[in-house]
């Protein structure tokens, strides 16, 4: 009996220290343009972060995450990762793999979609003394409409005639 009742404390104490390097992020809804950044400090041992948002337009998003190596080995993060997934926890981009990302830098891009909310895991360990430190920043812009490109090509035309007109005179 003592021995359940021990395993069940070390099983809920291991629940609350895992737990403790878990942070939820709500950055709301996310307009074009814009540009944020923050800087997260974690403790030492495994973290798991979620950053969530929703978009109300299309818009294209580039962003990163960099592992901050301060002090030589007082702050410092090894297996960094970074995913994104959608509402339904589909995971949509893999930070980790894109071309650009490394050990200790993660970047992606791409064009999000209206009425989808969205959230991005940071997950790695704090190695360094007093644990570790992340730069998250995304910066967005807007995707022009099918109209935009609609009317620009018309008013393109519209040029192309005048000019072509002016010549036959």
């Amino acid at each position: 009996m003592k021995l359940t009742k021990s395993l069940v404390a070390l099983a809920m104490g291991l629940g609350i220290a895992a737990g403790a390097n878990a942070t939820t992020y709500d950055l709301g809804t996310i307009a074009a343009p814009s540009d944020y950044s923050r800087i997260i400090t974690v403790g030492v041992g495994s973290f798991s972060d979620k950053w969530i948002f929703d978009i109300p337009t299309n818009i294209y998003s580039a962003g990163s995450v960099s592992n901050m190596k301060f002090s030589g080995v007082q702050f410092n993060i090894s297996d960094l990762s970074v995913k994104l997934y959608d509402k339904n926890n589909f995971l949509v981009v893999d930070l980790d793999t894109f071309a650009d990302s490394t050990a200790n830098f993660k970047t992606g891009s791409g064009v999000f979609a209206p009425a989808n909310d969205y959230y991005f895991t940071v997950s790695g360990k704090g190695t360094g003394s007093s644990g570790g430190k992340y730069v998250f920043a995304v910066s967005t812009a807007p995707v022009p409409e099918p109209e935009t490109y609609a009317m620009l090509l018309a008013g393109l035309g519209l040029i192309g005639a005048v000019a072509r007109r002016r010549n036959v005179k």
